[in-house]
C-alpha cells in the first residue's frame, strides 16, 4: 500500500527512548523509494519557532488509527494516552470519573489524563492493512489514510513537484 500526500499518519521513531510513542504528522512527500518527508503536528524545531519536518523510514510510519467515540476504560486495559504532545501506549491503573491514570510503557510513569486524551489501543498490521485490538484480538478495517511503501503512489508522484515549487 502507498501513502498519499497530505495523509495524516503517526510516526514511532525506532530510536532508543521512543518505543511506544506515536507522533501525529502529515505526509509531505516520498524521498526516493526509501523514506517519507513528514511534518509533525506537535513536535517543534529545536528553536521552537515552527513545526518539525523530517525524513523518516517506512517502518516508522503508520496510518492514523480510526476515530472512535470515547470509551469507558477499566483498570488494566491497554490504551493510548496523549501526554507531552504524543500518543503513548500504557495501561489504565485508576479511574477517577471521568478521568484516568495511565502507567506509560515508555518510562513507567503514571500520567493523569482527561478522558478525551485517552483512546483505545490498536496495533497496525502492515502485512494485511488492518488494525488489531490486542485486548480482543478483533480486527477493524484500515483507517481512511492508506499506508505502505514510499514512492508507489501515482498521486504522490504527481503532487511532489508542487511541494518543492
Amino acid at each position: 500500500m502507498a501513502f498519499n500526500i497530505n495523509d495524516r499518519v503517526e510516526i514511532c521513531k525506532k530510536e532508543e527512548g521512543f518505543s511506544g510513542i506515536y507522533y501525529s504528522a502529515i505526509l509531505l512527500a516520498a524521498v526516493g523509494r526509501t523514506r517519507y518527508l513528514v511534518r509533525y503536528e506537535s513536535r517543534l524545531t529545536p528553536n521552537r519557532t515552527s513545526l518539525l519536518t523530517e525524513a523518516v523510514d517506512p517502518d516508522e510510519v503508520r496510518p492514523s488509527p480510526p476515530e472512535s467515540s470515547p470509551c469507558d476504560f477499566v483498570v488494566s486495559q491497554r490504551v493510548d494516552a496523549f501526554v507531552d504532545n504524543a500518543w503513548r501506549v500504557g495501561t489504565v491503573t485508576r479511574k477517577v470519573d471521568p478521568n484516568y491514570y495511565v502507567k506509560l510503557d515508555c518510562n513507567g510513569n503514571e500520567a493523569h489524563c482527561p478522558f478525551y486524551k485517552v483512546r483505545r489501543h490498536l496495533e497496525w498490521q502492515k502485512q494485511n492493512g488492518t488494525w488489531l485490538s490486542p485486548a480482543t484480538g478483533s480486527q477493524s478495517n484500515r483507517s481512511a489514510a492508506p499506508g505502505g511503501e514510499p514512492g508507489n503512489s501515482a498521486n504522490m508522484r504527481e503532487e511532489i513537484g508542487a511541494i518543492f515549487d
